[in-house]
């Protein structure tokens, strides 16, 4: 890394340090409080080797990393003969926004689920045969509504650092399997093909199956709406040691290095006019849950520029955590079909026939 380059660097509001040999070697000013030279990358970034092993280093990735115990979001860049982590500005998270949020998501739930009673006892008294199209598309946006309040809820419980996990064993292989059951016919029903590696034999670990659910229903929503018509998704299971990591691919349109250097940040001011981002907390909510299972997140572009991977990983280690026994979940969909719910915003109407549901 040339002098020039470290001067550029130290004019960075934001930290920045430069890595080689797996060590910090170099950090500007603003770093300094939060990185020392000499600090072993393993220290700072959870499934390091792991991680870096399935990155290609070719354009930009987003990862996460532990400074002075607290976690920040990373652009990382190949250098010539380096890694540059550029560290994201913790301060724009604003959580003063959470609890009116929430409080929001609470009132919405309301009046949403006398629509929901409403609209069913409608579907039942009239020929919807007669506009069949009409009250699939009004029946589809209950459906987003009803991911909205959920979307609203979770921003909120993340900003607030309030999200719980409640970890029980679970058959991974079955797991696994049930939701790609779910999501298949969907994905194929909206054009688009799955290809699905799964784990070979029995893998048993202590996970909250709720919220993974959540976080693969958000990779997979995220990964239709940015893949055309006869695109592939990719979900591919792979056990490391004592981790298992999960990665969703897909072949669309992939995502621009600017949006990917920030693509964890909820503020970063996103196109205008495409409703595909929602409210920008999906991929940090999936991160969090991987850091609630003893894991950590990694997004990249695809190395032939066409899509993006999402990687997470999930440690396999008992948890030392108190397990919770089987019990009642408040179901966040109002009764409504899961798959159907989180992945609204990306199928279409037709699904959402009322006489077909």
């Amino acid at each position: 890394m040339s002098k020039q380059t470290k001067q550029i660097l130290e004019l960075f509001s934001q930290p920045a340090f430069l890595a080689k040999d797996d060590k910090v070697f170099w950090c500007n000013t603003a770093a300094k409080t939060l990185v020392t030279e000499g600090t072993v990358l393993a220290d700072i970034i959870e499934d390091c080797d792991t991680l870096f092993s399935l990155w290609s280093c070719e354009g930009m990735a987003q990862i996460s990393v532990i400074l002075r115990n607290q976690l920040y979001n990373a652009s990382v860049k190949a250098q010539e003969d380096c890694l540059l982590f550029v560290i994201s500005d913790r301060s724009k998270e604003v959580t003063a926004s959470a609890s009116a949020m929430l409080n929001a998501s609470v009132s919405l739930r309301k009046p949403l689920h006398s629509l929901l009673s409403a609209a069913a006892e409608l579907f039942e008294n009239i020929d919807i045969s007669e506009a069949k199209d009409a009250a699939a598309q009004v029946n589809k946006a209950i459906y987003q509504l009803m991911r909205l309040c959920g979307q609203m809820s979770d921003g909120s419980r993340l900003l607030l650092q309030r999200m719980e996990v409640h970890r029980k064993p679970v058959n991974l292989q079955k797991f696994f399997d049930s939701f790609v059951y779910q999501v298949r016919p969907l994905i194929e029903a909206a054009g688009r093909t799955l290809q699905y590696t799964p784990l070979q034999m029995p893998v048993k670990a202590d996970i909250d199956d709720a919220l993974m659910e959540r976080a693969l229903f958000n990779l997979i929503s995220n990964a239709l709406s940015y893949t055309e018509a006869n695109g592939t998704l990719a979900l591919h299971l792979q056990v490391q040691a004592k981790r298992l990591l999960v990665t969703v691919s897909d072949n669309g349109e992939g995502i621009s290095s600017e949006l990917l250097g920030t693509i964890f940040e909820r503020q970063t001011e996103r196109p205008i006019g495409d409703s595909r981002w929602g409210l920008g907390y999906g991929l940090p909510m999936v991160r969090e849950i991987a850091r609630l299972h003893d894991g950590t997140m990694m997004i990249t572009a695809n190395e032939n520029g066409c899509g993006t991977s999402a990687i997470f990983s999930v440690s396999l280690e008992p948890t030392t955590l108190s397990l919770h026994s089987p019990m009642l979940h408040y179901d966040y969909c109002g009764g409504l079909n899961h798959a159907l719910v989180e992945l609204s915003d990306a199928l279409g109407k037709e699904l959402y026939d009322p006489l077909e549901i």
